[in-house]
Parts: C-alpha cells; structure tokens; sequence
C-alpha cells in the first residue's frame, strides 16, 4: 500500500468511527474511485461517495489514480471537518442545558472527537 493509500485507508477508519455514532447503512462506509471507459475516450478515474451521512461526492475526471485519490483525501479531511464541527456542537448543547431532553452520548461523543481530532 502506498503513503498516500495509507493515509486514505485511516481516514475512512475515523469516518467509520464517526457514522458508527448512531444507525448508519453500509453505503456510509464506502468511498470509491472508479475507472472509466467510454465512448471510445481515454479512460478516467473519478472518486465517489454515496453516504446518507454528510454529503455526496462526485469528484472531477482525473487522468491519474493517484490524482483521483487526492482528491478523495481532501474530500474525506472535508467530511471529517465538518463531524468534528457537529461533534463539538453537541457536546456544547449538552453542557450548556444538562437538564433538557438530549439524544445521544455526550460521553462517546468526547471520545470519538478524541479520535477523529489525533493526528496519524
């Protein structure tokens, strides 16, 4: 495995970790690149994502796997980001009114935003 399919690989382990929170479908766990023949043009690699958690993601037609895999990279830092924004939000909502009705575990909440906040 590559450096860089190293690093793929444990960022989809933090994304997992992530939509593992709550119910989740297996198309949240998968994040692809294809390789494309059609119409008789140069072939294409295109990575993808088709999550019900966070957002879709078709990324551009790259010549390269490798191309094609960066952009998954920054597509998965872009995800997490946003998990880590979500995370911080709700453990702030459940500080700040402990006594109101809350769904989920604030405490696993801190540990998977441990998580998904160490670097490699």
């Amino acid at each position: 495995m590559t450096p860089l399919e190293q690093e793929i690989t444990e960022l989809s382990r933090k994304w997992y970790r992530y939509v593992s929170l709550d119910h989740h479908k297996d198309r949240d766990c998968h994040w692809t690149i294809q390789q494309h023949f059609s119409y008789g043009d140069e072939p294409y690699f295109q990575a993808e994502h088709w999550g019900y958690v966070g957002d879709e993601f078709t990324g551009s037609k790259c010549t390269t796997l490798e191309e094609a895999q960066e952009e998954l990279k920054t597509e998965l830092l872009r995800q997490l980001h946003f998990a880590k924004e979500w995370l911080k939000r709700q453990i702030k909502d459940y500080t700040d009114n402990p006594n109101e009705m809350y769904f989920g575990d604030v405490e696993q909440y801190k540990d998977i935003l441990t998580i998904l906040e160490e670097e490699k």
